[in-house]
């Protein structure tokens, strides 16, 4: 007999105690929609820890809803778990895997994606605040994500793997390079469409002492992105540091030959044979490219920049005239206004294909005072003045 009532006295604490959590859930769900969210979270992580309820998907249902709520309220509950955006992404990811038969997946797939946007923006978030590690476990940890993103959602707000990817390399970069290289090669193996990727590998190598590989990794961007200035530039820095100009001549030629109306082989040659100071030689690159594409920046830029330098280069020449020279001054001030003059269409252009470029407009207005042009130096001036 004692025996007996010592085993229903076990059974009916059992009961009691699975009772007691399924009401942990149902008071979670009351808690919820009274808007109680220290209420939903003390009955939540009481059902999240006990053997009946921790594993259903009901628990990681309610649990995302508490943690989604905390998350998003900006005032009185804010301070109740600063890792509510996480714990929410965890607990609708484990909804997802745990409910074989459906019951939330039409809610559950928009909180989903809720969720791992909120993870995301606590990854920046942190990088902002310079919390480096905390920024690379937000990311890291959507990964986790994309096989359950059955509708593409992630995609369509711009989270996919390759910028993930991208975004963690950004975060390394601060804290580990060797981390931070290992992204770049994943982004580089994808081709992933960004030519920085390529310019910050090859300067790696360089830190490294390794100029071919250096160079291979500038070639494979150019190889992507043939118009990049930044590329092409960083191409000819490390020929010339290695006084390698005329083999890139070489090449540059023979591509010519192949494709004579092709705008950037112009551009190239115009900035190699300005970095060797044959600006004569540069001076009708530029002009050949520009004749070919008459609304092409970086052509119409250089040529302008060219000008103005060498403008630049008469004024100092005015500027430092000896006394016993001063018989020159008329003749260097024509050649110097001749300059200036000269660069003046080719930065209007420029002007006109890209107003933001703050360069363009610092050139502008420097030759117009020099010029003593008021009308356009006022006008320029007003147009970039803040509002």
């Amino acid at each position: 007999m004692k025996k007996t009532l010592a085993l229903l006295s076990a059974s009916l604490f059992i009961y009691i105690n699975v009772l007691a959590q399924k009401n942990n859930l149902q008071n979670t769900s009351n808690a919820l929609r009274y808007n109680e969210l220290d209420k939903a979270k003390k009955a939540i992580d009481l059902a999240a820890e006990h053997e009946e309820t921790k594993n259903m998907s009901k628990m990681w249902y309610l649990r995302g809803k508490t943690y989604i709520a905390i998350n998003d309220n900006k005032d009185k509950f804010k301070s109740l778990d600063a890792d509510a955006a996480e714990k929410a992404y965890i607990s609708f990811l484990n909804c997802i895997k745990t409910d074989k038969d459906n019951v939330y997946s039409g809610e559950v797939n928009s909180l989903f994606t809720t969720s791992v946007l909120r993870v995301y923006d606590k990854g920046i978030e942190s990088f902002n605040n310079k919390e480096f590690d905390k920024a690379m476990h937000n990311f890291n940890i959507i990964f986790d994500a994309f096989p359950y993103d059955k509708n593409k959602m992630l995609l369509k707000n711009g989270i996919a793997p390759d910028s993930l990817t991208y975004d963690l390399y950004t975060v390394a970069k601060k804290i580990d390079q060797v981390k931070a290289k290992e992204y770049l090669q994943k982004l580089i193996d994808v081709k992933y469409k960004k030519p920085s990727i390529y310019l910050d590998m090859s300067r790696l190598m360089l830190e490294e002492k390794d100029t071919a590989k250096a160079l291979s990794y500038i070639e494979a961007g150019r190889g992507l992105f043939d118009d990049n200035t930044a590329l092409i530039t960083a191409e000819l820095d490390i020929y010339i540091a290695q006084k390698r100009t005329d083999v890139l001549l070489e090449k540059l030629a023979k591509a010519i030959e192949v494709a004579p109306d092709n705008e950037i082989l112009y551009l190239i040659q115009g900035t190699i044979y300005e970095k060797k100071n044959e600006t004569a030689k540069a001076e009708q690159a530029y002009k050949k490219a520009i004749e070919l594409k008459p609304d092409f920046f970086e052509a119409n830029y250089n040529l302008g920049a060219l000008y103005n330098r060498r403008g630049e280069e008469w004024k100092k020449k005015v500027d430092n005239l000896p006394i016993n020279q001063l018989n020159k001054a008329t003749e260097y001030e024509t050649k110097r206004d001749t300059e200036f003059k000269n660069a003046l269409p080719y930065l209007e252009k420029a002007h006109e294909l890209n107003a933001a470029d703050g360069t363009v407009v610092k050139s502008l207005l420097y030759i117009y005072r020099i010029t003593g042009d008021n009308d356009k130096y006022n006008k320029l001036k007003a147009e970039k003045a803040p509002k």
